[in-house]
């Protein structure tokens, strides 16, 4: 999880047909044609030039050998005729009038998107980008009366989630985490729990450290203690010296909808992006995800989670936390599959329930344990090494009831309460269900034949941590054949 992850347009030039009005592309710029138009015996004796023209095209329109540098674009290739006078003066001649309208309208069109202008007047006045000459100098008369766009304040914005930002921002910290004598430095993000400095993070952000740095919004910094882990459910918390701190809201994990909005807020990528705000969606709940061959009960959800907000916030609509941010499903680099929006985040009332023993116990209580570590032992390998399906026994814990029933490694365990198994998923589902203190009877190939064997679960936090394990490069001493896996595996307590 916390490894850091971060046209020329070519517009082919088209031909402009009659009543086609030209549109800019993106790449050209306003005013791609020009013409020039003089109109005589005008008011002062003026030249009206006209600079608006038309805003794109590929191809200038041809010249019409009158003094006008383009044919106007309206219906064909001749400029319209000057209306004719009406015979009698009492009639207003209103059809060659709106003629010329239309022509003008078409023939401007362009103009007017291009430089938000309209038609001259042969007054003197000028709109839209029409200038005008004398013949002693040019300039751009003003227009007060013209159409402009009018901003408003908007008084309410109900697309801004802001408020949520203000509201939780200020409980989600960024931790840095140095191992002094690999002489490395990581960092994830956390949760302020409490006023008096309880912060909630991820197991994975803290494992292997040694020094803890609290950073607040901020950018104040904290010395931290780590009160406790849990690598199962991959949460941990620890202590700053400081009070009034600002503590998160949380809310009830339950509730949580598919659909529902979401958000995160964390430090992806370090603390140079320290409280970034994503949003999005509530994809899935209770989706069961297998991380470091532990199943766990996750909420999915496509808002952007990335390399550092692993202990982080989701946070619902009300700007509630209603799970701590912890992994994302990502392509491997051997594939060439992209996979985005595919976060997850452990429920806040799972996170409750592991917190508070934390606080209290330093670990979680309870929980029940096998004490053996092992290897799951597929079809192929099974075939392979000419052995049964199962799980390989690597190491026993000493403290174990299952070191001292004799229980060893090397041992395959094939059955559980006498129902078949070949995964470790499937011990640990049946384990879960009991508590410290239960039997479950385990079923054991060794020496080619099977063996019924009833242990008692322990407390996992009573497992002493030392192990007896075989040599994974030569025979069990119980089995007399090879380890499949020469080593690599992982523990189920």
């Amino acid at each position: 999880m916390d490894e850091f992850n971060r046209n020329t347009e070519n517009q082919d030039s088209q031909h402009t047909t009659p009543f086609q009005t030209p549109v800019r592309g993106a790449d050209e710029q306003p005013g791609g044609y020009h013409h020039t138009n003089t109109y005589e015996g005008s008011a002062n004796n003026g030249t009206y030039t006209s600079t608006g023209g038309f805003g794109g095209g590929s191809t200038p329109p041809p010249n019409d050998g009158n003094g006008s540098s383009y044919e106007q674009w309206s219906g064909g290739g001749k400029p319209p005729k000057k209306p004719k006078k009406p015979k009698k003066p009492s009639q207003f001649p209103w059809k060659p009038v709106a003629a010329v309208v239309i022509v003008g309208a078409l023939a401007f069109g362009g103009g007017m998107l291009a430089g938000n202008g309209g038609l001259p007047t042969l007054g003197g006045s000028s709109s839209g980008g029409y200038s005008y000459s004398n013949g002693e100098g040019s300039g751009t008369t003003d227009d007060s009366n013209a159409t402009k766009v009018s901003i408003q304040d908007t008084a309410e914005d109900l697309g801004s989630y802001s408020e949520i930002y203000e509201k939780v921002s200020p409980s989600v910290v960024a931790v840095v985490v140095d191992e002094i004598q690999a002489g490395s430095e990581s960092s994830g993000s956390g949760v302020i729990m409490s006023e008096d400095g309880y912060v909630i993070t991820n197991n994975h952000v803290v494992e292997g450290g040694d020094k803890f740095t609290v950073i607040l919004a901020d950018s104040t910094s904290y010395d931290a203690q780590l009160i406790g882990t849990d690598e199962q459910t991959d949460l941990a918390v620890l202590k700053i010296e400081a009070t009034g701190l600002t503590a998160a809201e949380f809310g009830n994990s339950d509730d949580v909808k598919v659909g529902d909005r979401a958000f995160a807020i964390g430090s992806p990528g370090g603390i140079e992006y320290q409280n970034s705000f994503t949003g999005g969606f509530i994809s899935a709940i209770n989706r069961d995800v297998t991380i470091n061959d532990r199943v766990m009960s996750l909420i999915q959800t496509d808002t952007a989670i990335n390399p550092g907000n692993s202990g982080g916030a989701l946070i619902n609509s009300a700007g509630q936390v209603i799970g701590i941010t912890s992994s994302k499903l990502s392509a491997s680099s051997m594939s060439g599959a992209s996979i985005e929006g595919m976060g997850f985040a452990i429920p806040m009332n799972t996170t409750k329930e592991i917190v508070d023993e934390l606080i209290a116990y330093g670990h979680v209580t309870g929980r029940p344990a096998i004490g053996i570590s092992g290897y799951d032992i597929d079809e192929s390998r099974a075939s392979y090494f000419n052995l049964p399906q199962g799980v390989y026994v690597s190491s026993v814990d000493t403290a174990s009831d299952a070191y001292a029933k004799g229980i060893q490694s090397g041992d395959i365990i094939t059955g559980v309460n006498g129902s078949e198994i070949t995964s470790m998923s499937e011990i640990n589902e049946v384990k879960n269900e009991l508590s410290a203190g239960d039997t479950i009877t385990l079923t054991i190939y060794r020496d080619g034949a099977t063996q019924d064997i009833t242990i008692t679960l322990i407390d996992e936090a009573d497992l002493s941590g030392t192990t007896v394990s075989s040599d994974s490069n030569s025979s069990s001493d119980s089995g007399n054949y090879t380890n499949p896996y020469s080593g690599y595996g992982y523990s189920f307590p």
